[in-house]
């Protein structure tokens, strides 16, 4: 289910890793537009992220976080399914997750496999 017309919005404040999901993604064969933060991808507008199949959000982010950022996409439908990534996984922050409508929560380190997986179950439901 992945291919050149798929288009990803990564949202990582950690620009390492950010770059290897990037690649990552790309070599999976998918378009990948990665921002470090929730303001960054705001600033294009809220239209052109519209136009993606899937993002894929941390959820510590400097500033506005990745619940914010997903709630704001949601509150302008129609929103792309989104996938929510963390390194701190406090209790509840799952549920919260879940709550806030996101088809995938992650916890880093997680593999491209899982990743990838994550996307396809994403864009299938």
């Amino acid at each position: 289910m992945s291919g050149p017309n798929l288009d990803i919005v990564l949202v990582e404040d950690d620009a390492s890793l950010r770059h290897a999901l990037q690649r990552m993604l790309q070599a999976a064969g998918y378009l990948v537009r990665p921002y470090g933060s929730a303001e960054a991808l705001l600033e294009v507008g809220i239209d052109q992220t519209k136009q993606c199949d899937c993002l894929v959000l941390d959820i510590c982010l400097p500033g506005m976080s990745g619940i914010d950022l997903s709630r704001t996409l949601l509150a302008t439908k129609p929103c792309p399914p989104f996938i929510l990534i963390t390194g701190i996984d406090t209790p509840g922050l799952r549920d919260l997750a879940s709550r806030t409508g996101a088809h995938g929560y992650l916890l880093k380190p997680f593999t491209g496999t899982e990743l990838l997986e994550a996307i396809k179950r994403a864009m299938a439901g």
